[in-house]
């Protein structure tokens, strides 16, 4: 059956049994990165947008360490600095992550993940913060190369409260944040990191 807001070339397949191949032009006003960002957030407001599925401290202390697949995209994540600069997460897995949501072309992959060692973030009560930076297989002046990642606090005597603060009393606040730059940032005024 047809969909509300459904893409026309995808109720077309599903009433004719035909696929409509639509070729979209980007418009000569339109920079390269604003129209990459336009390309990817209308393929993500095409999704079923995910539901929040509230938590309990106790769910965040019993599964605090496990590697589980993310609500939004379906893949694993590294929740620390020394995962995501660790071999078995780093640059492959930063390249899965970006071509999955769409922020980098499939014909390019992360070559290198560096870390900052020169600035500390140690502020911030929702989550940890740190900056890393990357080299692309093929260069691309459209892509960030300085980035900035955001993680849960440790489950640590220092940061735990902090820690199931943010995971459980404010809730879902993150994937708000999440959506927003994924659903509109092609439409926002302002540009968003």
């Amino acid at each position: 059956p047809w969909e509300p807001f459904e893409d026309p070339a995808v109720s077309w397949e599903k009433i004719h049994g035909q696929v409509v191949q639509a070729v979209e032009v980007k418009p000569d006003d339109m920079s390269e990165v604003e129209w990459r960002i336009h390309q990817r957030c209308k393929r993500e407001l095409k999704r079923k947008v995910s539901s929040w599925k509230t938590i309990t401290n106790e769910t965040v202390t019993e599964n605090h360490t496990k590697v589980r697949k993310g609500m939004l995209y379906g893949i694993t994540f590294p929740w620390t600095e020394d995962m995501l600069h660790s071999a078995d997460w780093g640059a492959e897995w930063l390249t899965k992550a970006m071509h999955t949501a769409g922020s980098l072309p499939k014909e390019n992959r992360v070559a290198k993940v560096i870390p900052d060692k020169k600035y500390r973030i140690t502020t911030g009560n929702n989550g940890g913060k740190f900056l890393f930076e990357v080299e692309y297989e093929l260069p691309d002046e459209h892509l960030h190369t300085k980035l900035f990642a955001k993680i849960p606090h440790s489950m640590e005597k220092e940061t735990m409260s902090d820690r199931l603060s943010s995971s459980v009393n404010k809730q879902p606040m993150e994937l708000y944040e999440v959506n927003t730059s994924r659903l509109l940032e092609a439409t926002l005024p302002t540009k968003i990191p």
